[in-house]
């Protein structure tokens, strides 16, 4: 019954896409969709997932001065509080997690242990734990509306891309996972990091100096001045925040990075760019050391979590695109007679899809690198910051839905494109893949989404659009995952055995290869040409 139910969610949700590339959904009925659908899960049990069950019992360890990346949660067993609370917090764990290091940095710590502090109970801890974990979602989403701006359509997006997206309801809200802090603390790096740009403007020209007089001329150089340490220190603030995602999850330290080129990147306008550039990241390593600091002290242990990083790799999920791709080789290779040992084939392919995302990331730090001039005059067709649709279609640039129009935000924005994409192919390139892996890229994927939804069409907004595609993407990875990794359905990626993934796979793989030479090969509609009738 909960798997149809999760299905029945995952549908009505697509629909819900629908109606909004259709211009049908505001964005307060998005979020409205929202509220309702997560309601259920915000006052039911954790479902699904037991792993706030792990949080609380890593929690006690740190109350009780265990450090949880040393100690499994089994050694509450013997060394939990008089009362014998720590056999409770133990049987509420998955067994294969009794004896393993948690892999969560010290900001996870931290929100653990004050959890236990407060909670007094195993019970106790896992209310406040759902508490924190809804209250950093309500968070993460209005910081995704600041982050999509003004413009209606992108709000649109948000609301029913972020807010209602089952991945939020049923693993941020429900399961109250620590991603949901993450994520939350990337949005708001984003959104900082956003506004210090808009903060700071224009360097100041030396043209413009000659033709003002001596007195507006200094006037605006101190201007200038006050407004560049501001972005300085304000983007050091961003980097900070990001880092302390980043000693959450590790996976966020993915913005970490972008944060320090997009800094440097900023540098290369300035009117000194080598000195700019070393100011921001010496700003950078400041702000990563400080928030990393804090974790420790929070925490109170050091960054032993490091050691442990390797933890969720000791399972394995059927859904993770690294186990189908050594499910799929096992089989085939069995069919020639040739039999791996046990594990070689899952080594290889968990390397290849980690080296797949870090060619993935690369390649987009790279094309921001190219597309940002090393001049102060944006790029020709880039719209301007905060512009809405109809200010960029006055200035030239086609209107919302075009791919034109999704480029030229791409290169304007492209914190969306790394972060988003990005941290989409780092959720799937991992060894284990679980739908709450995506809560980090899901904001940026969302406004870059929203460009698929023009107005003046009707229906089929979706369709045919760089956006489209964007927004497609996300729909369905994130309704694969939620729905490939119920426990009945999860089962059955074991009872199809390697042979039955094989042909499995081989199907797909022939369906898009038959799909793709249909696209390719189908005439082109073009336009009707205008007329001149009245």
């Amino acid at each position: 019954m909960s798997a149809l139910s999760v299905i029945t969610l995952c549908l009505c949700w697509a629909l819900l896409v629908g109606a909004m590339a259709a211009g049908r959904v505001s964005t307060r009925a998005g979020l409205a969709a929202a509220v309702a659908w997560s309601l259920p899960f915000a006052v039911g049990p954790p479902l699904f997932s037991r792993d706030v069950y792990a949080y609380a019992a890593q929690g006690e360890l740190a109350r009780l001065g265990l450090d949880p990346a040393t100690h499994g949660v089994a050694t509450l067993l013997t060394a939990g509080v008089p009362d014998g609370s720590g056999r409770a917090f133990v049987r509420a764990v998955d067994p294969r997690w009794w004896h393993t290091h948690t892999p969560y940095g010290g900001a996870a710590v931290a929100v653990e242990k004050a959890a236990a502090a407060i909670g007094g109970g195993p019970a106790g801890t896992v209310v406040v734990l759902r508490v924190v974990a809804v209250l950093a979602t309500i968070a993460m989403i209005g910081l995704s509306l600041r982050l999509a701006g003004s413009e209606p359509t992108r709000r649109q997006a948000v609301a029913v891309l972020v807010a209602a997206n089952p991945v939020v309801v049923i693993h941020l809200v429900g399961s109250a996972h620590l991603d949901a802090i993450a994520a939350m603390l990337v949005v708001a790096a984003l959104v900082v990091d956003r506004a210090t740009r808009r903060a700071t403007g224009p360097h100041p020209q030396a043209g413009n100096s000659q033709a003002a007089n001596s007195q507006a001329a200094n006037s605006q150089a101190a201007n200038s001045g006050r407004a560049e340490v501001g972005g300085i220190v304000a983007g050091a603030a961003a980097t900070g925040l990001a880092c302390l995602a980043g000693n959450i999850k590790a996976t966020a330290l993915l913005c970490v990075g972008w944060l320090v080129l997009a800094h440097l990147l900023a540098a290369r306008r300035a009117p000194r760019p080598l000195r700019a550039g070393a100011v921001r990241l010496t700003a950078d390593v400041v702000a990563v050391a400080v928030a990393s600091g804090l974790s420790i002290a929070a925490a109170g242990f050091g960054p032993t979590w490091i050691r442990a990083l390797s933890t969720s790799g000791a399972v394995t999920t059927g859904i993770a695109p690294a186990s189908i791709l050594a499910t799929a080789a096992d089989g085939v290779l069995a069919l020639v007679g040739v039999h791996p040992a046990d594990g070689t084939s899952q080594r290889v392919t968990r390397a290849l899809c980690l080296a797949a995302a870090a060619a993935v990331v690369l390649a987009l730090a790279l094309r921001a690198w190219r597309r940002t001039p090393p001049a102060e005059t944006p790029p020709v067709g880039t719209p301007p910051v905060g512009a809405s649709s109809a200010e960029t279609s006055s200035a030239g640039t086609p209107p919302a839905g075009g791919d034109r129009a999704f480029r030229a935000l791409a290169d304007h924005r492209p914190d969306l494109v790394v972060v988003g994409f990005g941290g989409l192919a780092v959720a799937l390139g991992n060894p284990v893949v679980y739908p709450w892996y995506l809560a980090l890229c899901l904001a940026p994927l969302a406004v870059l989404a929203a460009r698929g939804a023009p107005a003046g069409r009707r229906g089929g907004a979706l369709a045919g659009t760089a956006a489209g595609r964007t927004a497609a993407v996300l729909v369905l990875a994130s309704t694969l995952l939620c729905v490939a990794t119920l426990p009945p359905l999860a089962a059955t990626w074991r009872l199809l055995g390697t042979t039955g993934v094989a042909a499995l796979v081989t199907v797909a793989a022939l369906a898009l290869a038959a799909g793709a030479a249909t696209a390719l090969l189908a005439p082109r509609r073009r336009p009707a040409p205008p007329t001149n009738t009245p």
